[in-house]
């Protein structure tokens, strides 16, 4: 156990001196997880996870094995202890030895054992890795997909900041600083992220889009024959391999283009009648439309469809590619959801810390993304069965009202005692969320 400081002393209480000290024992603040845990026992999802990779250590002398600290790592995460630095204190912390299956009293993996950890797996295990962040859609969505009867793929690169002497970190003009700069695909009915993959920084926004989808849609249609697949990109992604690969496999795409002049030339009139028509009547003004368009690398026609406004602050001018039918409205209002996937990203990065790739070695960089993108579905599949109040609500709102939650934990010869805090003002939402899941 770790070592206790000295005592600490308040005096603003008047009835009697404070004394603090961190000789509580077995105590812990995030005994809300046990719920979680039970969710992931009953779908098998963490258990996957090390069925994928190998463990090259010699067998007596293994004290954590790639299970545990697979669990000890995930939970630490979406407790908000993204660093692996953290587990030298927590790994004695007996709320994150119950999650990981860690006998209690049995320390957990310590910072340079993960470190060596996350350094270990090979490329070949990072891709089957990836390949379960698809598995857990598939197992724990499939029934609601079917239902739905469509699968909506929303694409999309971010910036990654790297400091430091990360291997592959290079300095990218568009967003000005060293980065790493991930791919990321989400469903947008459910949230979850289907593929997440670590790249140079200098590496172009649809750079290795294709291969990704190769290795993601034609799992997709053997699981769910007869459902609909669509996908969504901005102009980063209008690439014409990416315009056939969606035609060649039947999906459905809307996918930004940047203007160049041929484009600009067709709308020249309506922008003109719109300038015209915001002069007379001082509001905005905003028009739709489509045309047919061959570039000279595309093998056909294919249409593009564009919004033309004038307002106060001028014209403004958006086109996209796509294959769908309908108004071109209609098509541009399906496009323009794509901000929900900006949220995920923001939640991927910001909630559950993906952006903390610290390692030196780029392998293992795109292995930590990968644990951040577990920790990040995890929740994100458990949400799904929560009360309707809660199916939207960010990890933080998670993490004070369900995972956060102070517990004195015992064991005895026959069981373990978790008593939670009496005063917990979320008792009955934890015990419902308990009974769902609880898989005695």
């Amino acid at each position: 156990m770790t070592s206790c400081i000295a005592q600490l002393n308040f005096s603003f209480y008047r009835s009697k001196p404070i004394h603090v000290d961190f000789c509580g024992g077995q105590i812990s603040s995030d005994a809300g997880l046990l719920p979680l845990r039970a969710f992931d026992q009953r779908h098998g999802l963490t258990l996957s996870l090390a069925e994928r990779v190998s463990d090259p250590r010699e067998d007596e002398r293994v004290r954590h094995s790639v299970l545990s600290l697979f669990r000890q790592r995930i939970y630490q995460i979406i407790a908000g202890y993204e660093d692996a630095n953290d587990a030298d204190l927590l790994r004695h912390d007996p709320a994150f030895q119950i999650l990981a299956d860690q006998p209690l009293g049995e320390a957990l993996g310590s910072q340079p054992t993960l470190s060596r950890w996350e350094n270990a797996p090979s490329a070949r295990e990072i891709i089957r890795l990836q390949d379960a962040l698809l598995d857990w859609f598939v197992s724990v969505c499939g029934e609601q997909v079917r239902k739905r009867g469509e699968i909506l793929l929303d694409v999309d690169s971010t910036d990654d900041p790297t400091h430091g002497q990360q291997q592959l970190s290079f300095f990218n003009g568009g967003y000005g600083q060293h980065m790493y700069h991930p791919l990321l695909v989400f469903e947008r009915h459910t949230g979850c992220l289907l593929a997440a993959r670590l790249r140079r920084g200098t590496a172009a926004s649809h750079a290795r889009i294709v291969p990704l989808l190769l290795r993601m849609v034609p799992r997709l249609q053997h699981e769910f024959p007869g459902v609909r697949i669509k996908l969504r990109a901005d102009a980063g992604f209008a690439l014409p391999l990416l315009y056939e690969f969606c035609e060649f496999f039947g999906i459905q795409y809307a996918i930004g283009m940047p203007a160049n002049a041929i484009f600009q030339r067709r709308v020249v009139r309506r922008q003109r009648r719109l300038a015209r028509g915001y002069r007379r009547t001082r509001q905005p003004q905003r028009f739709f439309s489509s045309f047919p368009h061959r570039a000279q690398r595309w093998f056909h026609q294919r249409r593009v469809c564009y919004k033309a406004e004038h307002t106060e602050t001028g014209t403004n001018l958006r086109f996209l590619v796509t294959n769908l039918e309908g108004r071109s409205g209609s098509i541009f209002r399906f496009y323009n959801d794509r901000g929900e996937c900006e949220n995920r990203i923001e939640e991927f990065k910001n909630g559950f810390d993906a952006d903390r790739l610290s390692c030196h070695r780029f392998r293992a960089n795109a292995f930590r993304l990968l644990l951040h993108g577990f920790a990040y579905n995890l929740v994100n599949l458990f949400r799904l069965q929560l009360p309707v109040s809660l199916r939207s609500a960010q990890i933080e709102t998670l993490r004070t009202q369900l995972f956060k939650i102070g517990a004195r934990i015992r064991q005895t010869a026959r069981c373990v005692h978790v008593h939670l805090a009496s005063g917990w003002p979320f008792q009955s939402l934890f015990q419902t969320v308990a009974l769902a899941f609880n898989s005695s």
